[in-house]
């Protein structure tokens, strides 16, 4: 008896053993699954986002293979190829996905293309009186304009002092937390600036548009927009008549029946037309032209290239600055 007991105990314990195993074996299975899922989701979104910067990048050997087409150009305009054409960079199909090149002109409109960086205003090059005018017309009250121009030449000159009243050297930097240095050097990005004394998020955006680190310094009178001619020092009645005369009869950048400027002595007979510029101004144009100020071609761009899916959907983007050879200057995928 005692023995027929002990034998069916030990049949239970192994029954007990055996469904805790199960049980044990059960979970390691959903446990090991659900980390197996996972897995695969996580490589499934790094295989989609690798295809989608690739459909970027697609984009970005698109606008260079438009620029090598154009490097004999001895000028560069608004309603060339490479600043305006939705053929070439509006919805471009490429494997699973599309690309669009485009970027946003001053009037806050679209265009399919790129833009070039001597139609800005180098902060690595330009005085702090023409980077005050410019941050005056991009809506900064006078005070502040002038405060930045001068902490921003300060952050780049290689000596301790002020370049001027309010501007800013290491005594400043030293007194935040954390505390840092001026640079004094040259800008290697844009978004250094938020070292700068006086620029934040909204300054930034304000400027942004205008400003570049890239190119020789000399604007391009086909292409700067008005405010960009007015800080270089155009009065306002030349930076008008520039604009004008570019955007021929119907008033648009970019389009058709553009005008543009060949050679920068050609600018003042070009934009006469029946109206005389004064001495004054003649004499200005004259002057800007014999410092190299300005200038009708463009060797930097601009690449902002996005990814959709087949439906619309944003997968990524590149941006990019290049030169017409295809060298690449700076490199950013957001």
């Amino acid at each position: 008896m005692t023995l027929k007991r002990s034998s069916t105990a030990g049949r239970s314990s192994v029954l007990i053993i055996a469904l805790w195993s199960v049980c044990l074996l059960t979970v390691f299975a959903v446990i090991l699954g659900f980390e197996v899922r996972q897995m695969l989701v996580l490589v499934k979104r790094l295989d989609d986002r690798a295809v989608s910067r690739l459909i970027a990048e697609a984009g970005v050997r698109k606008a260079a293979a438009v620029l090598a087409e154009g490097a004999a150009q001895k000028y560069d305009t608004l309603n060339q190829r490479w600043s305006s054409d939705p053929e070439e960079f509006k919805d471009v199909m490429v494997g699973n996905g599309k690309f669009s090149v485009s970027y946003e002109d001053e009037n806050g409109d679209t265009r399919f293309g790129m833009s070039d960086e001597e139609s800005k205003i180098n902060i690595n090059k330009a005085g702090s009186a023409v980077m005050s005018r410019l941050f005056k017309l991009c809506g900064l009250e006078d005070m502040e304009a002038q405060d930045l121009a001068f902490s921003i030449v300060d952050w780049r000159d290689s000596d301790s002092g002020l370049s001027g009243p309010g501007g800013a050297e290491d005594s400043y930097y030293h007194s935040l937390a954390p505390a840092y240095e001026a640079k004094n050097a040259p800008f290697a990005v844009l978004d250094e600036l938020f070292l700068v004394k006086g620029v934040d998020e909204n300054v930034f955006q304000k400027i942004r548009k205008y400003i570049t680190i890239y190119g020789s310094g000399s604007v391009n009178i086909n292409t700067a927009p008005r405010a960009v001619l007015i800080a270089i020092g155009y009065t306002e009645n030349i930076a008008d008549r520039i604009t004008a005369f570019r955007n021929g009869k119907d008033s648009r950048p970019g389009t058709a029946d553009d005008n543009y400027f060949i050679s920068v002595s050609s600018l003042a007979s070009r934009i006469s037309g029946t109206n005389n510029l004064s001495q004054v101004e003649e004499a200005l144009i004259t002057n800007m032209n014999s410092e190299g100020l300005v200038c009708v071609n463009s060797s930097s761009f601009m690449v902002e290239s996005r990814a959709y899916s087949p439906g619309g959907k944003f997968l990524n983007q590149v941006v990019c600055v290049l030169d017409r050879a295809g060298k690449i200057f700076y490199w950013n995928e957001l």
